[in-house]
């Protein structure tokens, strides 16, 4: 948290250095050195010039790569999903969509071409229909956290098709200050570049 009152409490209430919190940063500034350094000048020499490897990079892009194999080696089949629209006879305005998940035995159906898919509809057009029982509960949701980097770019794109580069140039506007009439340059938003959820009472 980087706000007036928590830099002028952490100095009120500062604390000896914890050593194991500098040798973790050691730890992961040696590595950093000894895999970008070593195996950056190596990918130019024996694959591409231009490529790097890193700490993290290279773990993420491996990741990124077994996901991509398995969508590649991923058997798509045929299945299909029947609802039927539905309006009682008392009320005609209460229409409502009911989704056909099992048979009358109670058999899942597995409904894998469309020979079988319109034989079942053509069956369920002569249908009678009985609402057997109707079910009320309350669910509680809890809010989504505070945008972290990668939600608000993921959230930019699924709404907006807003590119990662064109997400973080807007964020940055609206973090430095927007004009708003008399109160002037004003930022409307925390800062973006963070993975942390936490945000600051004031």
């Amino acid at each position: 948290e980087i706000t007036k009152e928590a830099v002028e409490k952490a100095f009120k209430s500062s604390h000896s250095i914890d050593m194991n919190l500098v040798n973790a940063q050691q730890a992961r500034r040696i590595l950093d050195r000894l895999v970008g350094y070593k195996l950056s000048p190596l990918l130019w020499r024996k694959v591409q010039r231009g490529l790097s490897a890193g700490r993290v990079q290279s773990v993420a892009v491996r990741m990124i790569v077994d996901r991509e194999q398995e969508i590649h080696d991923f058997n798509p089949k045929e299945y299909w999903i029947i609802e039927v629209e539905l309006t009682p006879l008392e009320e005609q305005e209460a229409t409502f969509r009911a989704k056909l998940i099992a048979s009358a035995d109670g058999t899942k159906l597995n409904i894998s071409d469309a020979n079988k898919a319109n034989k079942i509809a053509a069956d369920l057009e002569k249908a009678n229909y009985i609402v057997k029982s109707i079910q009320t509960k309350q669910i509680a949701r809890q809010p989504a956290p505070p945008f972290i980097t990668s939600t608000l770019q993921q959230e930019a794109w699924r709404k907006l098709h807003f590119t990662a580069k064109h997400t973080m140039a807007v964020a940055q506007q609206l973090y430095e200050g927007l004009p708003l009439g008399e109160e002037g340059s004003v930022g409307l938003i925390t800062y973006m570049r963070t993975d942390s959820t936490r945000v600051a009472a004031s």
